[in-house]
C-alpha cells in the first residue's frame, strides 16, 4: 500500500461516488452488503486453517514418534514407509499454514502463496494415497492392523483431515492439469526408490523387505501399474473437486452483487471495503484484494484499476481520518 499514489485527477469516471460518505454502503436497504461476507469468509478460512494445522501438525509427531517406538518389534525402520513421510511432508505443510492462518486472523485477509498451495495440494494427495491403500489394498489382505493404533492416525485420520483442510481453505484457486504431475512427485520418488530396494537390491543383499507385498499377489510389473494408476487417479479426483469448489466460490461470491449491479454500487462496496480495512490498520499492514476484484472485473467487465483505486482510496481516507483524532 505504500507507495501507491492516488489523487482526484486519477480518479476514474464515476469516481467521484467514491467521495460520498462511508455510510452509502449501509444504506442500500434490503440488500446485503458483500463486504461483511468477505470478511466473514476470511476470517472463517483463518480459524480452521490454523486450528487444523496444530492439530494435524501434533497428531502426526506423536503418531510418528509411537511407531517409531515400536521399530524393536516391527525391525522395519519408520522412514522406510510412505505413510511415515507422507504424513511428515503434512505436518510440515500444516506447520507452514500456521503463520499466514495467524495473519489472517489479524488482518481478515487469509492469502497463501501460489507455491504452499501446490505443496499442500501434494502432501493432501499422498496422503490420501495411502488410505485408498490402506482401505482398498493393506487391510483386506493383511487384516485390521493397517486402521488401528498408530496407523488409524496416519491411515484414515490425518489423511481426512488434510484433505477436508486442502478443500475447506483453498476455494478460490484452481489446479492447472500439471499440478497432478507436480503433485506426484514425491510419490513417485518413492516408488523408485521402493523399486531399487526391493527388486534391484533385494531384502538378501541388504534391501528392504517387500513391506507393501508387491510381489505376492502379482508379478512385480502389474503392481507398478497399480500403484501409478491409484496415484493418478487420487490426484485426479481431488483436483476435480477442488476446482469444482473454486468455481461455486467464485459465482458465491460473485452473487453477492446480484446478476447485473450497478456500476456505482460497486465502487462504493470497493471503497467501503477499504475503508473498514483503513480504519483498523496502518498503510504497511494493507494489502489490496485483487483475487476478489479481478472476480468483479471479469464477471461484470468494470476496469480492475477503478475498483482498486476505490479501494485504496477508502483506505488511505479513513486511515488519514483515525490518524487526525
Amino acid at each position: 500500500m505504500t507507495g501507491i499514489a492516488v489523487s482526484d485527477a486519477a480518479n476514474p469516471p464515476g469516481s467521484r461516488f467514491l467521495l460520498r460518505p462511508f455510510s452509502m454502503v449501509k444504506a442500500m436497504k434490503g440488500k446485503p452488503i458483500p463486504k461483511k461476507y468477505l470478511i466473514a469468509l476470511e476470517e472463517t478460512r483463518s480459524v480452521v486453517a490454523l486450528a487444523a494445522g496444530i492439530l494435524i501438525f501434533f497428531i502426526v509427531l506423536a503418531a510418528v514418534f509411537v511407531k517409531a517406538l515400536r521399530f524393536n518389534e516391527t525391525k522395519e525402520f519408520p522412514l522406510h514407509y510412505f505413510t511415515v513421510l507422507s504424513n511428515l511432508l503434512t505436518a510440515v505443510s500444516a506447520a507452514m499454514m500456521v503463520p499466514y492462518a495467524v495473519e489472517g486472523i489479524r488482518k481478515k485477509r487469509f492469502v497463501l502463496p501460489r507455491w504452499i498451495v501446490l505443496f499442500q495440494y501434494s502432501c493432501a494427495v499422498c496422503v490420501a494415497i495411502t488410505m485408498v491403500s490402506a482401505l482398498m489394498i493393506i487391510w483386506p489382505t493383511n487384516g485390521s492392523s493397517a486402521v488401528t493404533k498408530s496407523e488409524f492416525w496416519l491411515h484414515i485420520f490425518v489423511p481426512a483431515c488434510t484433505v477436508v483442510l486442502f478443500q475447506c481453505v483453498e476455494t478460490g484457486f484452481s489446479l492447472p492439469r500439471r499440478a497432478i504431475l507436480l503433485a506426484l512427485i514425491p510419490y513417485w520418488a518413492y516408488m523408485a526408490v521402493y523399486f531399487v530396494e526391493v527388486i534391484v537390491i533385494g531384502e538378501e543383499n541388504g534391501g528392504w523387505r517387500d513391506f507393501y507385498m508387491t510381489q505376492k499377489f502379482f508379478p512385480a510389473w502389474v503392481s507398478l501399474l497399480l500403484m501409478l494408476g491409484i496415484g493418478f487417479g487420487v490426484a485426479a479426483l481431488l483436483r476435480l473437486i477442488q476446482n469444482r469448489r473454486a468455481l461455486l466460490s467464485r459465482k458465491r461470491i460473485v452473487g453477492q452483487w446480484g446478476e447485473s449491479p450497478d456500476k456505482t454500487r460497486l465502487l462504493i462496496e470497493a471503497f467501503g471495503l477499504g475503508r473498514y480495512y483503513g480504519a483498523v490498520y496502518t498503510s504497511g499492514e494493507l494489502s489490496v484484494p485483487l483475487d476478489i476484484f479481478t472476480l468483479l472485473s471479469e464477471a461484470y467487465a468494470i476496469p480492475l484499476n477503478e475498483l482498486t483505486r476505490a479501494y485504496v482510496k477508502g483506505a488511505l481516507d479513513a486511515i488519514k481520518e483515525r490518524e487526525s483524532t
